[in-house]
């Protein structure tokens, strides 16, 4: 079991007890099931009913691992679909914890900066004009690439056995039970998904360039888009992001 389920059993099971103590302790409110006001008994059995939900609710919640995010592409369709997968997956052991919570960080800063630049574009263009079209174009592009690599992280976590790795780092990985090549392919996945998660920080790097030039100019032919030396780096970026897939 990994250090945060434990923390988390330990402090779910102990606000459920601290619940019970003050209400039934007679150092606190003293209730009792069976003996005072009829508010008091009601309270009472509220806290025991609730305390037993509680009980089991949360800590199959810790304990029983959740199989939702697993690898179904055709149910990852957004940016706002792989937040909500995020979130699931993080509640399952440690081993991508700082990778996913660099990549939920990741999606709103992209958000934030798609946002900026549209804004920005809409000061020097109208939404009509040929030139903010092929700006858009560039910019669903990139979204679409931090969709597909994104995609990929959670279905690499999704694929790989928490459970069993950190059950393993716990022993010091003991060689009779993991070889070379299983060691190897663990390395693999975590090196998968931190290489993924630095292309996402090189996109959003290239989209504050992007801004940065489209802000210095007042006018900019359409055809002189694709010639920007921002453009001209993401457009390579994204081919090497494709290849990377």
């Amino acid at each position: 079991m990994s250090h945060k389920k434990i923390i988390q059993l330990i402090t779910t099971n102990s606000i459920i007890a601290a619940a019970n103590i003050a209400v039934f302790s007679k150092a606190f409110l003293g209730f009792s099931l069976f003996a005072g006001t009829t508010l008091a008994m009601s309270t009472a059995w509220f806290t025991v009913v609730a305390s037993l939900f509680s009980f089991t609710y949360f800590n199959r919640k810790i304990l029983v691992p959740s199989n939702s995010y697993s690898i179904i592409p055709s149910k990852i369709g957004s940016l706002d679909d792989c937040v909500v997968y995020f979130e699931e997956a993080i509640q399952n052991g440690d081993v991508f914890d700082q990778d996913i919570l660099k990549n939920l960080e990741q999606l709103k800063r992209f958000k934030r900066k798609r946002n900026i630049i549209n804004k920005v574009l809409l000061q020097k263009f109208s939404s009509q004009e040929l030139t903010f079209k092929k700006f858009d174009t560039v910019l669903n592009e990139v979204e679409n690439i931090m969709y597909l690599n994104m995609q990929s992280i959670l279905n690499k976590i999704a694929a790989f056995d928490v459970e069993e790795y950190e059950s393993l780092q716990k022993r010091g990985f003991p060689k009779e039970e993991v070889s070379e090549d299983k060691m190897n392919l663990y390395n693999e996945y975590i090196e998968f998904v931190k290489n993924a998660t630095k292309i996402n920080e090189e996109i959003l790097l290239k989209l504050d360039k992007i801004l940065f030039e489209v802000s210095k100019y007042n006018s900019i032919e359409d055809g002189e888009v694709k010639e920007l030396p921002a453009i001209i780096e993401m457009d390579e970026l994204i081919k090497n992001a494709k290849l990377y897939k």
